[in-house]
């Protein structure tokens, strides 16, 4: 690119504030979103209805789409009923159990009168009875694994969005089949960032905190800002590290700026300590 990205700094403090600042000193940036995402659903299913219009603002964990709910929620009453008789089986062997259990324990009483076959029986049965508890809570668990794993299915059908932002894309519309691939659509985070890129003579200058002077020509708008973060490598062709600002704008404003604006940059200059009398 043939356009240098920063103003050089003011030589001297009393220069007029009017002084022309030519192309070749100006530094370029951009304001882009500090978070894009195209949302995709986390299942296979049919998009039932869209839940958010373009360009409306949504908060963070709203439906902003969802699926067709009806086989997942068929999917998770079945469920439902096979955790139920897998508890339900838990409960007979539990029951089973201590029956033998007790009988166990009136042989033992009375052992000097019982054969030492009835005995050993005895015991069988309660060795018998155990195992038989430790399968009915496997099959409980198991059940109860795929019963989460459907209600989980369900929520994940009602798709949300991850932070608060804008719509600024629909890629479907109800009715179609979509994957886990699937763009739905396009969001975008309120809050707002500078992205711009500082020449290699420039960038010892450039830490986080410095601040910024950003000139939007599109909307007539002066915005101060601070460098968030500096790249830590020089681009190899361009020679210039990228860098990103945090914009100090406030409510009003925000609603005026768009993503994607171009804007003319520049170094605040640094603030002159007085000196002492």
């Amino acid at each position: 690119m043939g356009a240098a990205l920063l103003c050089a700094p003011l030589a001297h403090a009393e220069a007029p504030a009017s002084k022309h600042v030519s192309s070749e000193d100006s530094l370029v940036g951009v304001v882009v979103a500090r978070y894009t995402l195209d949302l995709t659903s986390q299942q296979d299913g049919r998009l039932q209805g869209l839940e958010a219009r373009l360009g409306e603002r949504v908060t963070s964990g709203q439906v902003v789409a969802r699926l067709e709910l009806e086989p997942l929620q068929l999917e998770a009453a079945a469920r439902q009923a096979q955790q139920q008789a897998a508890q339900a089986e838990v409960s007979r062997t539990e029951l089973l159990l201590l029956q033998a259990q007790q009988r166990l324990k009136r042989e033992q009483r009375i052992r000097q009168f019982t054969a030492a076959e009835v005995m050993e029986t005895a015991e069988t049965e309660v060795a018998l009875a155990k195992v038989n508890v430790e399968l009915a809570q496997a099959r409980r668990a198991e059940a109860q694994a795929l019963l989460d794993a459907a209600r989980r299915n369900v929520e994940q059908a009602r798709i949300r969005a991850p932070f608060a932002g804008r719509v600024t894309e629909l890629y479907l519309v109800p009715g179609v089949i979509v994957g886990r691939a699937t763009p739905i659509l396009r969001l975008v985070s309120e809050e707002l960032k500078l992205r711009f890129a500082v020449p290699e003579h420039l960038s010892p200058s450039v830490r986080s905190g410095t601040p910024v002077r950003v000139h939007l020509p599109a909307l007539g708008l002066t915005l101060k800002g601070q460098v968030d973060s500096l790249a830590p490598e020089v681009d190899p062709s361009s020679r210039h590290q990228k860098a990103e600002a945090k914009l100090l704008i406030d409510a009003e404003v925000r609603e005026r700026l768009a993503t994607g604006l171009l804007a003319e940059v520049e170094l605040a200059p640094a603030a002159v300590s007085k000196s002492a009398p």
